[in-house]
C-alpha cells in the first residue's frame, strides 16, 4: 500500500510539472489544473486525462484533417481576398466599412468568407422555431441535414424523426449528426429508425469504455440545412424541454434564440456541416500524412467539398442582402479562440452599447478585460443571465464575476426562468447569434458556430428583444453581493479559480 501511495505521489508531481511547463493553455487554466492536482491528487490525475484538453487525445489528427481541407480551399481563400479588396472599394456599406477590420480578421483567421443573407427570421421560443422548421422539412424536395448537440426521444424528437424517416423513404438525402454525450440518454434504437428508412446517422465522437478520452470534445453546434437553400442555426436543441412542451411543471420556460436564413449564407452552413460529417469517422483512423487522408476520403467526396467551398456563389449576392459571416471554433484547430476573438473585437469596437445574453457566465480573462474596459470607457454594457441556473457550480463561480464587473459599471440582469440564448448586439449596427456560451469550455473545447450579421435593422431587432426580456428580469444589485455573508463570498471566489475548467 505504501509503495502504491508513493508511486501515485510521484505521478501526481509529474502531472503538475507537465501542466506547468508543457500545457499549451493560458495561465489561468494551467493554474486551475495545478490546484485540482494539488487538492485531489489521484482524482485530479484522472480528471486531467479525461478533461484537460489536447495532449491525451487525437486532436492532432483533427488538426491534420482541418489543414488538409484548408489546402483544398487555397484558391477560394485567394479569390475571397481579392473579392474583399474590390468589395470595400466599390461598395460604400456604412456598417461593413466601420467593421472592415473584423471582417478581414474573420476571413483570415477563421477562414470565414463574407456571405449574404437574403432573408432572416429570429426565433425567441422553441415552439415557434419547431413549427417553421418542421414545415420546411416536410416541404423538402432534395435533402435534409441536421446537426444537434442534444436530440431527445420524446414527442418533439419523435415528430422530427418521423419526418426524417418519411423523407428518407421518399428518396431524399437525409443526414443526421448528433453528439454522443449530449444525446447520451437517447437510445440507439431511436436513431436506427432513420438508418432503416434509408437515411444516414452518425454519432459525433462516440464515448466508449475503451476510448473515453474524447469525452471532453463535444459538438455543441445546432445546424439544419434543407435543400441547400434554407438554413437554421442558434442555441435550440431538439426536445420537448426546448419546445416548452415538457410535462415537468418544475422546469421553467426555456427562453432561447435561433435564426432561419436564406441566401449564400446557407452554403457556408452546409460546408460546416459537411466538414463535421466527414471528420466524424475519420478521426478514428491513424492519419499521420496527407497521403493517409487522401486515401481515407474518396475522390468523389473531395470534389464535392471543393465544389461547395470554392464556388464564387459563396460570396456573391445582391447588395441589398445582409452581409454575414459564419464563424466557427473547435479543438480541430491549433488556434481555437476564433469566436472569442471576434466577440472581443465587437465589444472593444462598441461606442454606445453592448448587450449580451448567455446561460453561463464564466468568461475568459480576455473577455472579462474587454467588458471591463468597455464599461469604464462609458459604453453601456449589459449582460443577461438566468435567474434559475441549471448548474449550481457555474452559478457560484459566475457570482464572483458578476460582483466584480458590477463594480466596474457593467449592468447585469437575472432573467425570470432559464435563458439559453447566446447573443450579442452592439450600437444598432452588428449582432451575433449562435451556440457559443460566455465560458472557456465554449471558447476552447466545444465545436461551436456563430453568425455575425452586419445590418442595422437586424441589430435593432436584437436590441428590442433584449429590452423586452428586461421586463421579465430583475437587475442585479452590487449592494446585495457585497452584503452577503463572508463564507458565501469566499465560496464564490474559490469556485471562480476553477472557472477555466467549467
Amino acid at each position: 500500500m505504501e509503495i502504491f501511495l508513493n508511486i501515485a505521489a510521484i505521478l501526481n508531481v509529474l502531472f503538475i510539472i507537465f501542466v506547468l511547463f508543457f500545457e499549451r493553455k493560458e495561465d489561468s487554466r494551467r493554474w486551475a489544473w495545478v490546484l485540482v492536482l494539488y487538492f485531489l491528487p489521484m482524482v485530479g490525475m484522472l480528471l486531467y486525462i479525461l478533461l484537460s484538453g489536447h495532449f491525451f487525445t487525437k486532436t492532432r489528427q483533427l488538426t491534420r484533417i482541418s489543414q488538409f481541407f484548408d489546402n483544398l480551399r487555397t484558391q477560394f481563400y485567394q479569390q475571397h481576398e481579392d473579392f474583399l479588396k474590390d468589395f470595400f472599394t466599390r461598395l460604400q456599406h456604412p456598417v461593413l466599412q466601420e467593421y472592415q477590420a473584423l471582417v478581414r480578421m474573420n476571413a483570415r483567421g477563421n477562414k470565414s468568407p463574407l456571405t449574404f443573407t437574403t432573408s432572416a427570421k429570429i426565433y425567441c421560443w422553441g415552439e415557434e422555431l419547431f413549427k417553421d422548421m418542421l414545415e420546411d422539412m416536410k416541404a423538402a424536395r432534395h435533402s435534409i441535414c441536421v446537426e444537434s448537440f442534444i436530440i431527445h426521444n420524446d414527442t418533439t424528437g419523435t415528430v422530427l424523426m418521423d419526418i426524417l424517416c418519411q423523407k428518407a423513404q421518399q428518396g431524399l438525402e437525409v443526414k443526421l449528426l448528433y453528439d454522443d454525450v449530449g444525446s447520451i440518454l437517447t437510445p440507439n434504437s431511436f436513431f436506427h429508425r432513420l438508418t432503416k428508412a434509408g437515411g444516414q446517422v452518425q454519432a459525433f465522437f462516440p464515448v466508449k469504455w475503451r476510448l473515453p478520452l474524447s469525452i471532453n470534445f463535444r459538438n455543441h453546434r445546432k445546424i439544419t440545412i434543407i435543400d441547400g437553400s434554407i438554413g437554421y442555426m442558434g442555441g435550440v436543441n431538439i426536445g420537448d424541454e426546448y419546445a416548452n412542451c415538457s410535462t415537468n411543471e418544475k422546469k421553467p420556460l426555456w427562453r432561447d434564440t435561433h435564426i432561419r436564413v436564406t441566401g449564400s449564407t446557407v452554403m457556408r452552413l452546409y460546408s460546416i456541416f459537411l466538414m463535421d460529417w466527414l471528420t466524424t469517422p475519420a478521426w478514428h483512423t491513424r492519419l499521420k500524412r496527407t497521403e493517409d487522408i487522401t486515401r481515407y476520403f474518396s475522390q468523389e467526396t473531395i470534389q464535392l467539398l471543393q465544389q461547395q467551398l470554392t464556388t464564387r456563389q459563396t460570396f456573391c449576392s445582391q447588395w441589398s442582402d445582409i452581409p454575414t459571416q459564419i464563424i466557427t471554433a473547435g479543438p480541430d484547430d491549433l488556434c481555437t479562440t476564433e469566436i472569442e476573438a471576434a466577440l472581443i473585437r465587437m465589444i472593444l469596437s462598441a461606442k454606445e452599447y453592448v448587450y449580451i445574453q448567455s446561460p453561463y457566465f464564466t468568461p475568459s480573462q480576455q473577455v472579462y478585460n474587454a467588458l471591463k474596459t468597455a464599461a469604464q470607457s462609458g459604453v453601456d454594457v449589459r449582460v443577461m443571465v438566468p435567474d434559475r441556473w441549471d448548474k449550481f457550480y457555474v452559478k457560484i463561480a459566475a457570482y464572483q464575476f458578476i460582483r466584480e464587473l458590477l463594480g466596474f459599471g457593467v449592468q447585469f440582469y437575472h432573467y425570470n426562468g432559464f435563458i439559453h440564448s447566446k447573443t450579442m448586439v452592439c450600437d444598432d449596427k452588428i449582432c451575433t447569434i449562435g451556440s457559443t456560451n460566455m465560458d472557456t469550455r465554449s471558447f476552447d473545447l466545444h465545436f461551436e458556430v456563430n453568425g455575425i450579421f452586419y445590418d442595422q435593422a437586424m441589430a435593432r431587432q436584437c436590441k428590442t428583444i433584449f429590452q423586452e426580456d428586461i421586463h421579465n428580469s430583475r437587475q442585479a444589485n452590487l449592494e446585495w453581493f457585497t452584503s452577503q455573508p463572508l463564507p458565501h463570498r469566499a465560496l464564490w471566489a474559490f469556485f471562480k479559480m476553477f472557472s477555466p475548467l467549467m
